[in-house]
Parts: C-alpha cells; sequence; structure tokens
C-alpha cells in the first residue's frame, strides 16, 4: 500500500501501545511507528504528543501510538551492506505488527532505511509515510536553495537525497570524505550507540560551519538523532529541516484526522 527503537518493543513481536483516556473528540487514530534506533524512535513518539498538544491547545489528548522495532544490529548490518531487500523485510515485519494491533499507518523514524521505502510501501498492509518526501517538501515550502545533507555514511554517500532535491530545483551539498567519516563516527558513538560527551555539540556545530564554508543556505538533519544534539534552529548557524520532529508533526495531523 503506498503513501506520501525501543527496548520495549525489540524484535517486532511485542508492540507496546500509549493512548488517551475517552474523550468527546472525534474518534483519534492510531499511529503506528516502526522504529530502527532508540533515540530516534522516542524521540520521534515524545514529539507526536507533544504537537498533538500544541495542535489542540492542551495536553494529555493524542492519538493512540503503538511503537516496535526489529532488533538493531540485525537492520544495521543490513544496511551497511547495503541490502535493502533485507531492510525492508525487517520493517515489513514490523509495519505488520503495527497493522495486526490496529494502526492506521506507519512512520519510520529514521533516514537510511528509506533506500527501501518504494519496496516497503508497495509490500505494507498500511499505509507508510516516507521521511524523504515529507523533508523534501518542506525544504521546498521554506524556500531551501543550496542543502546541505548531514548523516551517518550510508545515508550521505550513498545519496538519499540526492536525487529528490535535484528534481525539486535544489543542489544537495554534503561535507568533504574526511569530515563525514568524522560525523558519522560521533553519531554513532556518541549518540546512537553512547552517550554525548562535552564536546559533542561543539563538534556538531562545526559541521554545520563546514557546510556554510561550502555555500550552503539550509540542511537537512538527515539523521533522526541529530535533534538529540542540536535541539532547534536557535542552536544552529544555518537553518535546517529537522527530519524527526517533522515526521512526527505529520504523524500527529493524521493521527488527529487533520490531513489524509
Amino acid at each position: 500500500m503506498n503513501d506520501g527503537d525501543s527496548q520495549s518493543a525489540s524484535s517486532a513481536t511485542a508492540p507496546i501501545s500509549t493512548g488517551a483516556p475517552a474523550t468527546d473528540d472525534a474518534a483519534l487514530g492510531h499511529i503506528g511507528v516502526a522504529g530502527v534506533t532508540i533515540p530516534g524512535t522516542l524521540l520521534c513518539v515524545q514529539e507526536i504528543v507533544a504537537e498533538c498538544a500544541h495542535l489542540q491547545g492542551r495536553s494529555g489528548v493524542h492519538p493512540r501510538i503503538t511503537m516496535t522495532n526489529p532488533e538493531h544490529e540485525r537492520i544495521e548490518a543490513r544496511m551497511l551492506d547495503h541490502d535493502w531487500d533485507g531492510v525492508a523485510s525487517l520493517l515489513l515485519e514490523s509495519v505488520d505488527v503495527l497493522a495486526r494491533a490496529g494502526a492506521d499507518f506507519a512512520v519510520i523514524p529514521s533516514n537510511a532505511p528509506h533506500f527501501a521505502i518504494d519496496r516497503i510501501q508497495r509490500a505494507a498492509k498500511i499505509p507508510v509515510v516516507s521521511i524523504v518526501a515529507v523533508t523534501v517538501a518542506e525544504c521546498v515550502r521554506r524556500g531551501f536553495h543550496t542543502v546541505g545533507v548531514l548523516g551517518v555514511n550510508t545515508t550521505v554517500e550513498n545519496g538519499l537525497y540526492d536525487v529528490p532535491l535535484r528534481d525539486a530545483g535544489m543542489v544537495p551539498m554534503q561535507l568533504s570524505t574526511t569530515r563525514q567519516h568524522e560525523l558519522d563516527r560521533l553519531l554513532h558513538d556518541e549518540v546512537i550507540n553512547g552517550p554525548q560527551t562535552p564536546t559533542t555539540h561543539g563538534r556538531m556545530i562545526g559541521f554545520i560551519n563546514d557546510l556554510m564554508e561550502v555555500g550552503c543556505d539550509s540542511f537537512i538533519a538527515g539523521c533522526t538523532e541529530i535533534p538529540v544534539i542540536i535541539t532547534g534552529e536557535d542552536e544552529a548557524p544555518l537553518p535546517f529541516v529537522d527530519t524527526t520532529r517533522l515526521l512526527a508533526h505529520v504523524a500527529a495531523r493524521r493521527g488527529l484526522g487533520l490531513t489524509s
């Protein structure tokens, strides 16, 4: 079906659901979150809840949210091997869990697995929203022109955003090879698999400054863990699309029935 990680549910077999108590509101939807990393998944879920409160002007009422994920080592190994059929298979297991739990649609709060999004959307039993599609649409809406892409090596070096950005009339840019590999190590060692250090934030700002020096007017936080480090545009020297929070906002609006 087509459409635009949590310890609590590893191995895509035991979903955990959160939902508000019954209210007089129109029936709320059911959001499925097919996670990949724990930090990105939890940030996405927290932001869905926060955005629902913002949209409704009150807290405590949000759609049911069910989240699950494959074992991280399994999907990480497939991504490193560029085995996108294997990635799709693992995430389709997660989406199937979400569908059986009653989710109306699913989001995948991780960028690199979207190399497999076409396969996933074709085979999924419920709609799966593409983080790439909504991110590029947001870049267009904001009038970006020369857009840097920050993320792990797989996302950046294999050009996840390159063709979509060019097709939308923008110029994609990336860090030098040396600096890209430094960024990849930082994201894996100090966010995805380990705690931040006192230098994590400053080093991330340095990577953004590198993009400014090559003429970028904006950037895509193309790793859903980057917003764990840079929590808002007031912390960054360039405007950017926070892919995690953007996806969460799209999910919140859809879950509340504000968009289809």
